[in-house]
This record gives C-alpha cells, structure tokens and sequence, in this order.
C-alpha cells in the first residue's frame, strides 16, 4: 500500500468531464475490499463534502472517495476547507461551466487548479496525458508523484486495442511487464479514460490485477449517464441526459456511431448551458459535428439549440432531416412518428433541460412489448428480467383500459421473451379487450393501454357511419379504441358503454362494448345530468362542452371588457325596436341585423340608411325601400324571425367585383395540447346576397389566397396578417375557458374591411364539418386539416 497505516487513501476527483463515472469506476474497484465513503449521487457541492466527512468514522472507513463539482469560482477553496486529499484526479479541461469561469480554456484551468495546491503536497496526482488543455493546470507548488493516463499519448497507464462489444469495451493495458485485458460494461473511449484513473489509483494502492479486474467489471452505470435501454422492435436508446457541454455531447456522438452501426440514428439534443461567450459557437460546433458523422436524423429542443440546427445545416446537414422544437410535446409526438424498427436514439442536454424526460418518454412508451395471451384470467405473465427492469416492489400490476382499471397477479416465466409483456383478454364477463393496434404507458407498477377514446355524435352517424371515416384518416398516428356512442348506451350498472368502433384493418366501424373512456370529444348538446354522469368516470377529459355556439350578443359583452381584443368588435348593441335602430345609425349608415342565437345566415337582415328612407335586404336577396320610418316597423315586423336580435355595424368587405365576403378560421388543439391554427376559408356570397352561408355562398376560396388576392398584401404581409387572426382568436378561445367553456376545437367567423383590419363575428363550436363531405369540392378542402386533429388532442389528453 503506497500511505502508511495511519493515512488512508483519500480521493478527491474533479475535472470537466467524467467526474461521476471516474468516481464509480474507483469505488467499483476500492470496494471490493474496502469500506469507502463515498459521494453520494450527484452531491457533489461544497457543502455536500461538509456532510460527507461529518459522516467519517476512522474505526469503519478505510478510505474516503469524494467528487468535487468546481463549477463556480471560488468552489475548490470551500471543498478544501473541509479535507485534505493525499490522492487527486482530474480528469480533463473543458468548456462545461465556462461561463461561470471566466470564459476561457485558461481561467477554467487555473480555478481547476485550485485542487493541486490544496491537495497534500507529497500525493499523487492523476491527469490525462492526450487531454491538451489539462496542461494548462498550475502543477508548479506540486511535489508529489504524478501518474498520466492516455490512449493516444505515452503515458504511465496506457489503454491499447480498444474494442466495442455488445455489452461494453475490452481494452488493453501494460501492467508491469504484462499487457492486461480489461472489460468494462459501459461504452465510449471517454469512459476507457475514466477506467485507467480506476486502474491506475488501485495498483498503486496494492491491488492485485485480478480484483481491479473484477472490480471494473462489476461496475455499475450511473443513472441517466450513458444509459443503454433496449426498446420494441430491436430499438436501443442511450440515455445521456444528466448534463451537457461540448466535449460530452460529442463523446456520447461517438458512442451513437459505434453501438448504431446499420441503425437508424437519431439524435436528440437539448440546449447546452452555462457556456457564456462560447454558447453560440459551441452550439454550432456540435451542429458540424453531427453533420460530419452523418447522423440520420437530428431533433434540438430550447432555444439555445436552435445554432445546433443551423450549424449542422451550414455543414451540409440535409433540412428534411433535422428539426427544432421548442414544445417537449411536440418533440415526443415527432419521436414517435420517427421511431422505426432497428433504431437507436441518443437523448442529451443539460440538467435543466429536463432532456430526462425526454427519455423518460421514450423508456415508458418503447421499452415493453404488450402481448394478449387468452389463457390467462386476472393475472400478467412476464419473464424475472423484465420485472427487474420494471422495478415493482410488489407482486401486483394494475392494469388500465380507458377509464377501468384492474389489479392482476404478476406471474413470472423465463420462457417469456425479455421485455414481452403478456395479458389477460377478459377483463370481466363484460368487457374484453379489443383487437387493435394500441400502445402504452409503464409507470410504476401501472400500465396503461390504449388510447380509448370516446366520441359522442348525433345518431344519424351511429346509423351510418361512414360519415365519419374522414375523421379516422390518421388513425395510425393516433391508434387504440375509439368508438362512437349516444348517452342513451351508457350502463352506469355494469360500467360499459355500446356503440361503433374503428377498426382500422376492415376501415369500418363495428359494434362493440367499451369500457368508460380516458377522453370523451363531443359533437351534441350533451344534457348537464349526462356530462355530469360521464364527469364521475372520466373528469375533466371531455371537451367540447357546452355545445353551443355563444350567441352573438353575449359574446361581444364578454369579449369588448378585455382591453386587448375590445378593438378587434364590430359595434354591436341589443336590437330593442326601431328607436333603438334610428339611435345607431346616427352613426353608422349601414347595419346588420342577427338573431342572436340563429345560425345558417337565417334571419339576418342588412338595413342601410338612406337621403329617402332606408334599404332593407334579407337573407334571401330581397330588397325593400321604405320612406318612413312607419314603412320601416312594418318591414322590419314581417322579416324578424326570432324575439332577440342585434344590430351590428356593417363592416364593409368586396371582392373586386363586389361580392360580399367573411372568413372561417379553424382553431384546434393537437397533440401539443395547445391552440394551433388548423385552416382559413373565404366564403364568398352570391351576387346580391347580404350574407355568405352555405345557401346563399357562390364560392369558398383558401384563405391565404383570399387575404393576398383582395386586399393587396405581399407574401409576407399575409403571413403577417394570419399571424395576427390567429392569435386574437387563441386569446379569444382562452378566455372563453377562463369562463367555463371546455374545448378543443372551434371555428371563429371574422372579417376584414377594406384595410384589412380584422373584426370578430362569432365564435363556432357546433359548426359545419363531417356535412361538408357532401358539398361542393371548394368546402371539402379544408376537411383533411380539421376532421382528425381533435383525435390527436384527444390522444395527448389520455397520456399517450
């Protein structure tokens, strides 16, 4: 043993990179023979050493193994306030933290230093002999004996012959006179390195070959560093996610290469942080990187990531091919529709990135193959490895399908291939699980299967469902159970529900007998005792409810009170008789008049105030002169339809030929669960006619086209211009939840006038979509847009 018997080893590691799994692969090692305290976990702050060695017991350990996080200045100081290393590692230069450290490979180093002057002078120190910017550290005051490792350079303990196995590396190392193999169960020649510290600190302690060799092979791999999980379909992911910096993100690219060969390879990196003046060109840097290694495919997330994306792109990276997102929703949604058979993903990115989550994702959608076996009854067959690998404590899983849930027996099988999970057909005497393609959610000691979700319409779909075989177009995005059904089939009794489900093979709908669903999308004006029974099952995950379109009247009182929309509202006031009339047009010449709850364009009726009378034009086309204002009253009184109108001032909107036109927005929820702009269509009124509707439409045309076409706008100012509509009617929505409204999916009429300033009509819930199927192709073509998004929000609302 190189310390006499009343100095035990006491290890201090600390270094850009590598410190933890340098850490591990010591203890791996030490504590094969000896009783070591160690670091715990990721505590690796100054007051974390504080606790660590009020914890010493000279009587229990023989020897102290701390990690020493030195990523703000003045940190190595406070370490070294509370011991004393006669052992130090570090383990290279590099750019984490290099904000924090004075923003240069220079500074960094010399704050590193820190460790060798506070270390006992006589030690031993350890550096990385091809790490270039190691020799930047201040070794001047150092007396002690200083030990190199390398596999490229000509060090004291030098790894040759490295090669990647199926379950990790097997090296080679010249151990007094003796080339020794090593394995070690983890990958990446960064890892090599942190092994030679391992090897090298434990021969100079005494140990024999055998047991460090022993001792390496017992190592155990940090979580969420360099973690290898194999998924479905021959899939691997490499979970990287506990930090990030230049030089780990492109030793962990390294290891995608290797252990990805004839794979598809995609790459899934979050923001690197605490880089400071080197964030925007050690974000490219990485960019090239990948490129250079001609990954498959890359996906950036936070907005830093954005110069991973541009730098890759600026190297030859091809477009179609690498994306940025900013939503962790959408990023797993386009996961998902990436994941194939045969590939691999390497997910990284700084701590606060919460990149874990993202390979959290992963593990608990991909990890596990679901099999329906028939023999069995209240129980789930699995084989010892997968239980080991699903971490349940006990011997019971619960299972949930929709809104039921049932707990089984967990029966274990070696015969059960790893990874295979096998459940019961039959839930109960009434419910069974459906053929389909479904996918699923592990967690815990829960699995969740499906998605199952319930959509409620008129019966008219029920006796003929094709009607809804449009809105199923995607199904294979979104999978599982969903069935349609009328309230009238729900046995509250025996918890289950009847009605038609998709079955994707046939393309049809079959009847069925479903559990409650996980989410219900409703298309009827669902009585409040009904959606409070649903509500029990199900809660909030129904949307679209009430189901009704806000009347005209309500609508504007609600919305003219918010400041930042009150200037997007027509004038609008309650119709109370024809005085109330002569009052608006003491300032508007022309007004419409709308029931406040009719829909269809019935009952609307343009009244313009002339030099000899008024104008009035129904919703027919029809045009009546009145003189007086007798004349007016008697019109009026033949033409209302209904007790409650408003009056509106007409905001004047023509093609160049003088058809009056409106616009139609589609505002949906998808898989982000957030409002997206799904489509906008022009209606364009027949000649004459004072409104745009289905009846009295000569046309609909897209509205890009549209905005651009009639009012003059370039390009951009479109754009600009949908930018603008789309986030008024979002904040409009917003605020229509805030009162009480669940939604998802929702149409706003609007209008712009002659400037193109936008103006609010209505907010639509019930409006026209599986009946456009059977108009013109005009009207039909925003359906492959609007029909099957709400599935996609339906299937983020049910946790997939």
């Amino acid at each position: 043993m190189y310390f006499t018997n009343e100095e035990i080893p006491t290890i201090a590691i600390t270094g850009s990179n590598g410190k933890t799994s340098t850490r591990e692969f010591i203890a791996s090692v030490l504590e094969t023979r000896w009783n070591v305290l160690k670091t715990v976990g990721n505590k690796n702050l100054p007051n974390s050493t504080q606790q660590m060695m009020a914890q010493f017991d000279p009587s229990k350990h023989e020897a102290i193994l701390l990690e020493l996080g030195m990523g703000k200045q003045g940190a190595g100081e406070q370490h070294c306030n509370h011991f004393q290393p006669n052992i130090s590692v570090i383990t290279n230069i590099g750019t984490a933290h290099y904000g924090n450290l004075g923003n240069s490979i220079e500074t960094t180093a010399q704050y590193k230093s820190v460790l060798i002057k506070c270390m006992k002078a006589d030690g031993i120190l350890l550096l990385n002999k091809d790490d270039k910017n190691s020799q930047l550290l201040d070794t001047s005051t150092f007396k002690g004996k200083l030990i190199t490792i390398g596999i490229n350079s000509n060090a004291n303990y030098k790894a040759s012959n490295i090669v990647y196995l199926s379950n990790g590396m097997r090296f080679y190392v010249e151990m007094k006179g003796h080339n020794e193999e090593f394995f070690i169960p983890t990958f990446g020649e960064h890892n090599v390195f942190n092994a030679l510290y391992a090897i090298s600190i434990a021969d100079k302690l005494g140990f024999p070959i055998q047991i460090i060799r022993e001792g390496l092979k017992n190592y155990q791999v940090p979580i969420k560093r360099l973690n290898v999980y194999n998924l479905k379909d021959e899939s691997i992911l490499i979970d990287d996610t506990v930090n990030s910096n230049p030089q780990s993100v492109k030793a962990a690219i390294d290891v995608l290469m290797n252990i990805g060969k004839d794979r598809k390879k995609i790459l899934v990196l979050g923001s690197m942080l605490e880089l400071g003046d080197y964030t925007s060109e050690a974000h490219r840097e990485i960019g090239k990187y990948a490129a250079d290694k001609k990954i498959d495919v890359i996906y950036t997330f936070g907005d830093l990531s954005i110069d991973i994306h541009k730098g890759a792109i600026e190297h030859g990276f091809p477009k179609e091919k690498i994306k940025h997102f900013s939503d962790r929703n959408e990023l797993h949604h386009k996961l998902k529709s990436t994941m194939e058979h045969n590939s691999i993903f390497l997910v990284k990115g700084s701590s606060l990135m919460n990149m874990n989550k993202t390979a959290e994702y992963l593990r608990n959608n991909f990890l596990y193959t679901m099999i329906i076996n028939e023999d069995l009854k209240d129980e789930v067959l699995l084989n010892p490895a997968t239980f080991a690998l699903m971490k349940i404590e006990q011997s019971t899983i619960i299972l949930q399908y929709g809104s039921f849930s049932k707990t089984l027996n967990i029966l274990l099988d070696d015969k059960v291939s790893d990874g295979e999970i096998q459940l019961p057909r039959h839930l109960s005497n009434d419910l069974s699980i459906i053929d389909l393609p479904y996918e699923y959610v592990v967690t815990d000691n829960h699995i969740q299967f499906g998605p199952v979700i319930g959509f409620l319409v008129y019966s008219r779909y029920i006796e003929d469902s094709k009607q809804q075989l449009l809105r199923l177009k995607d199904y294979d995005m979104i999978k599982g159970l969903i069935f349609m059904f009328r309230p009238t089939e729900i046995d509250s009794e025996k918890n289950t529900l009847t009605g038609l489900y998709y079955d994707p093979t046939s393309n049809e709908f079959k009847q069925g007998t479903f559990p409650y669903p996980t989410v219900v999308f409703n298309r009827i004006p669902l009585r409040e005792k009904r959606y409070k029974q649903l509500k029990k099952r199900v809660g909030d995950n129904i949307f679209n409810y009430p189901y009704r379109n806000i009347d005209k009247l309500t609508f504007w009182d609600k919305m003219k009170n918010v400041p930042k929309l009150k200037k997007y509202l027509p004038i609008t006031k309650a119709f109370t008789g024809v005085k109330s009339l002569l009052s608006i047009f003491k300032k508007y010449d022309s007004v419409y008049l709308k029931p406040v709850s009719m829909a269809g364009g019935n009952g609307i009726i343009q009244v313009k105030k002339q030099d000899d009378g008024f104008l009035l034009t129904d919703y027919n086309g029809d045009c009546f002169h009145m003189k007086s204002v007798q004349e007016l009253k008697t019109i009026l009184k033949e033409h209302l339809l209904s007790r409650t109108y408003i009056m509106q001032q007409e905001i004047e909107s023509f093609t160049n030929t003088g058809e009056k036109i409106d616009f139609r927005i589609y505002i949906q929820k998808d898989y982000s669960m957030k409002w997206k702009l799904s489509g906008i269509e022009t209606k364009i009124a027949k000649s004459g006619s004072v409104v745009s509707n289905s009846k009295y439409r000569a046309r609909i045309e897209p509205g890009e086209l549209a905005i651009s076409k009639y009012y003059n706008l370039s390009k951009v100012e479109t754009e600009n211009k949908i930018i603008e509509i789309t986030n008024v009617c979002i904040q409009v929505l917003k605020r229509m939840e805030k009162q009480g409204y669940l939604l998802g999916d929702a149409a706003v009429d609007f209008i712009l006038d002659k400037s193109a300033n936008l103006y609010l009509l209505e907010v639509q819930i019930d409006y026209a979509a599986e009946i456009k199927a059977f108009r013109e192709e005009d009207e039909q073509r925003v359906l492959p847009f609007i029909l099957s998004t709400p599935f996609a929000y339906a299937k983020a609302l049910a946790g997939f």
